[in-house]
């Protein structure tokens, strides 16, 4: 009988390891709130459960027994990096698909990664674990200003906070709160923030005796510390630079005695050519799929491997890079108020074509609610960086989503870039340029609204059925503006022929 998996997620993670588990002949068993009864994971399912929420993790074990499953696969996100959530699965004999309690519980804490590269004699930024503020002004007169705080305990870019200047100081009081409420911990520590850096990442996987690199991919282009666009490998290919940070995950994932999947956080600083150590993330990451389509390797079936077998039947030899592969995430964001857009999804028209695919969470019905939810992880890959690169454009043009508002008009103004072509981009790229390209998208959009009124007033029926008979919202313009552009095509060509008989 095949070997039954609970997938403990929802949306385009889901649907991800899904498709894997049927593809090798295990059964995906699910679970769903009353809410997404239309989200598309479902189709994947074998059997089911509904459960009040996906972090009530008594629901989800106590499902998991019911649907008779073997283990449990926490997908990412706040169940993967919670250790308690794994041990309670272990405690009450299933498997769970990642890496094993104790793994997470080190990674989780900042303090104890840095002190263990610090052993390693990998650099990691001047860091100290500060309690009030005279802690933060001893720092501050060592290395100064600009600073960021950091969550011990943190995750996922919240909490963090870059103190400026002196007057930014009263932050730590607010964030030693915050970091006690959201993460059960109030430890807080400070680095210097250094702008002009690269964020590489290393991924690792090992089952528990070796551990094995799947090469680097880079994440340096950020909207509030959510990674929006991915590329593997990074362009950072010189004087042995790839080697040396290669070389350093290793190290800290042959110390931990690396069990399953765990993603090594490296900051590149281009003024200094000085690589150090950021953070380590254990588990799948939402970045994986573009080291997959690089490597050729499935992680989430190497994953179910380690955790099922205690194996991942590679050697590092067998793994090699091939071509290069972009990753776009589409998140429900009204780019003009910079804020979560929710409502429901009208219309979803996915992009396709040779090395194109997509991940998804969102069809027709479902639901969006007013928090960033990752909608689409849209990837493209090629035997080359341009040719990846400009498939991944080409995919942003065709992909449709009606109903929410999302960052694709973003993403698209980032992939014309020529820092981006070029390969040079950092961490501060989207803080540094999301002015000129809100006021680039506001002129075309004013471009595409008086087209859209003209049409209107010459009488085009397909643009008042478009436009919802003139009640024009500037946003949903734009939303539509390629048909709205192939309209007003079709009415300058009569307009100029007419002209032309006079």
């Amino acid at each position: 009988m095949s070997r039954r998996i609970l997938i403990a997620n929802k949306g385009e993670v889901a649907v991800r390891i899904a498709r894997t588990l049927i593809e090798k002949g295990y059964h995906p068993l699910g679970v769903y709130v009353s809410n997404d009864e239309l989200s598309p994971h479902r189709r994947y399912m074998v059997e089911e459960a509904k459960i009040s929420s996906y972090t009530n993790t008594e629901e989800i074990i106590e499902a998991a027994l019911e649907l008779g499953a073997e283990a449990i696969h926490p997908g990412y996100g706040l169940l993967e990096s919670e250790p308690g959530f794994s041990q309670e699965v272990v405690r009450r004999g299933l498997i769970f698909v990642g890496p094993p309690p104790g793994q997470i519980e080190f990674a989780r804490d900042k303090l104890a990664v840095k002190t263990l590269a610090e052993k390693l004699e990998i650099p990691t930024l001047p860091w100290s674990h500060v309690k009030n503020e005279e802690d933060l002004e001893e720092f501050v007169r060592t290395y100064g200003y600009p600073l960021i705080l950091k969550p011990v305990k943190g995750n996922w870019g919240r909490g963090l906070r870059i103190l400026w200047s002196e007057k930014d100081r009263d932050q730590l009081k607010t964030l030693i709160k915050e970091a006690e409420k959201i993460y059960r911990d109030s430890r807080i520590y400070v680095e210097p923030y250094i702008t002009n850096v690269k964020h590489i990442e290393i991924q690792l996987i090992g089952d528990g005796e070796k551990v094995i690199h799947l090469y680097d991919r880079e994440c340096s282009i950020q909207d509030n510390y959510m990674k929006i666009l991915v590329e593997a490998p990074s362009t950072l290919q010189v004087n042995g630079l790839r080697e040396k940070i290669l070389n350093y995950a290793l190290s800290i994932g042959e110390a931990m005695r690396l069990r399953n999947l765990a993603t090594i956080e490296f900051l590149y600083d281009a003024r200094s050519r000085s690589v150090f150590l950021n953070e380590v993330n254990m588990g799948l990451s939402p970045e994986h799929a573009v080291t997959e389509a690089v490597t050729r390797i499935d992680l989430v079936e190497k994953q179910v491997e380690a955790a099922l077998y205690s194996t991942i039947g590679l050697k590092q030899e067998s793994v090699s890079l091939n071509g290069w592969a972009f990753q776009a995430k589409v998140f429900n964001k009204n780019i003009f108020r910079d804020e979560p857009s929710s409502g429901l999804i009208k219309t979803y028209n996915e992009p396709n074509g040779l090395g194109v695919a997509c991940d998804t969470g969102i069809a027709p019905g479902v639901k969006v609610r007013d928090e960033y939810t990752l909608l689409v992880k849209v990837l493209a890959w090629g035997s080359s960086r341009l040719i990846a690169l400009n498939r991944l454009k080409r995919a942003l043009n065709d992909i449709y989503i009606n109903g929410v508002h999302t960052n694709i008009p973003v993403l698209r103004e980032i992939l014309d870039s020529k820092d981006v072509e070029n390969g040079i981009y950092n961490t501060r790229f989207l803080v540094e340029k999301r002015d000129e390209i809100i006021s680039k998208l506001r002129e075309r959009m004013l471009l595409h609204a008086i087209a859209s009124i003209s049409l209107i007033e010459y009488g085009s029926k397909e643009a008042r059925k478009i436009l919802g008979e003139g009640k024009l919202s500037t946003e949903k313009i734009m939303e539509n503006a390629s048909r709205t552009k192939r309209t007003a095509w079709f009415y300058y060509a009569r307009l100029r022929e007419r002209i032309r008989r006079k």
